[in-house]
């Protein structure tokens, strides 16, 4: 599980003086490109190196509380799945007092960029899918109702 924190600007929020919902989409990818690039492999270099890269194919974002302009919040990013092909990367927004702010699930498939078909997810990301389970078994235990501490950092 990866972690970025992101201030939030006066150019994202809406006429209702909050973090706009496509702010939100925007700045749980940052977090992605931040977490692949610090823990895994660079998706610029996969594109140049191996011709593959993540697509996205479905996203799903529930929205809990608002973000509130200079507000900092702290996005928790991991992978949740990993198949042959298809991936599930889990994120969540957490605002500075640690309540739930928005919580996104990120379907993706690897693609051939030469046959523009779905290739094999790579070695690379397999391994920082390895590094997530510590986290995936903690919150599964939290799901479950057993104590495990602060599970928000």
């Amino acid at each position: 599980m990866f972690e970025t924190r992101f201030k939030i600007r006066a150019t994202q929020l809406d006429t209702f003086g909050h973090l706009n919902h496509a702010a939100f989409l925007e700045i749980f990818e940052w977090a992605r490109w931040e977490w692949a690039v610090a823990g895994g492999p660079d998706p610029m270099r996969m594109v140049q190196e191996q011709g593959i890269g993540p697509a996205i194919v479905h996203v799903d974002i529930h929205f809990s509380k608002e973000v509130r302009f200079h507000e900092t919040v702290l996005v928790k990013t991991w992978f949740k799945e990993l198949g042959k092909r298809r991936g599930v990367i889990g994120q969540e927004m957490l605002k500075p007092d640690g309540s739930l702010a928005s919580r996104a699930t990120i379907t993706f498939v690897m693609l051939n960029l030469k046959t523009r078909k779905m290739d094999r997810i790579p070695e690379e990301m397999r391994a920082m899918y390895q590094a997530d389970e510590p986290y995936r078994r903690l919150r599964a235990s939290a799901r479950r109702g057993i104590s495990v501490g602060n599970t928000h950092g």
